[in-house]
């Protein structure tokens, strides 16, 4: 018999509301009335993904995949996205473009078309250990403090900033990234059995070559614990 149904907190209003309990090492995800993502995969509820890097002002590191540089064949000029950049959440973000002008919409939680965004904790294994070599056992790992599992979180993804986008990237990417490819990698690499993916293992035969932002949401090793929804004439 299923235990009970746990109710997640939430709100609606017209501009994005930050929980009063985020901590570094947090994620939240997005949902747009259009994306590349449902693009490629229509099937999906979540179009990105960025992760808390800072508490005040409050900060995240994400793969932005905004368009930079229109392929352009006939010039010679190949297609442009951005990558890991690191940003105020609710501050307005100007970036400049490559022909000189400006894209003013650099700020993928302020856009008009964001629809909902979900904030997630991780769910760390009891105790924590960090990563060690291959053939160093589990048991012999050592342990961490959630505090210092986060930091560490917070400051591989920081690592990869200015690193590129690619949407062919796989989970065993180092060096291109997409938005929930980096936070899967930032746990992975710095927490042992910390798998941000539906079926929790990477070693699951079940388990594809992409972490997708839903991944991150059906995980086992996350949990939603808030919900903002965008206030319509229908709320």
């Amino acid at each position: 018999m299923s235990g009970p149904k746990i109710e997640i907190p939430g709100t609606s209003s017209q501009t994005l509301i930050v929980p009063e309990n985020v901590q570094i090492g947090d994620f939240l995800v997005a949902h747009y009335k259009s994306s590349q993502w449902s693009r490629y995969l229509p099937w999906e509820d979540f179009d990105h993904a960025a992760l808390v890097s800072q508490l005040s002002p409050l900060k995240v590191i994400e793969v932005s995949g905004i368009l930079l540089q229109k392929e352009d064949k006939k010039n010679g000029k190949k297609e442009i996205k951005e990558g890991v950049v690191e940003y105020e959440l609710k501050k307005k973000r100007t970036i400049d473009l490559p022909d000189g002008s400006k894209n003013t919409n650099g700020n993928l939680w302020m856009l008009n078309d964001l629809k909902e965004v979900r904030w997630l904790k991780p769910v760390f294994p009891n105790p924590i250990r960090e990563i060690d070599k291959w053939y160093t056992p589990r048991s012999k790992r050592k342990i961490i403090t959630e505090n210092e599992a986060r930091k560490r979180v917070v400051n591989y993804a920081r690592e990869q900033l200015k690193e590129p986008y690619s949407i062919l990237a796989t989970k065993w990417s180092e060096s291109k990234w997409y938005c929930s490819l980096l936070i899967y990698k930032s746990y992975s690499r710095t927490v042992t059995g910390m798998y941000l993916e539906t079926y929790g293992r990477s070693f699951d035969l079940h388990a594809g070559p992409m972490v997708t932002p839903e991944d991150l949401v059906d995980s086992p090793r996350s949990e939603t614990y808030f919900i903002w929804k965008k206030k319509t004439n229908e709320n």
